[in-house]
């Protein structure tokens, strides 16, 4: 399944597609967080807070680069 697919899925309350996305992007969300926070842990927590805020937010998602939505 592509992403818009995968986006259009979760937006219909698909927990399974939006674990794709998490999938997808954790490791880049990581990332960007861990070269800000510098600290593993903290790096983690913001993780998962920005997907637990994209998973509620998802319905207002309008397209173009999910990446750039999520980060």
């Amino acid at each position: 399944m592509d992403e818009q697919a995968l986006i259009d899925s979760a937006r219909k309350g698909d927990a399974r597609a939006f674990n794709q996305l998490v999938l997808l992007y954790q490791r880049m969300a990581y990332n960007v967080a861990y070269r800000i926070l510098n600290d593993p842990d903290a790096a983690s927590d913001a993780t998962q807070d920005a997907f637990l805020k994209a998973f509620k937010a998802l319905r207002r998602f309008r397209g173009g680069s999910f990446k750039a939505w999520l980060l």
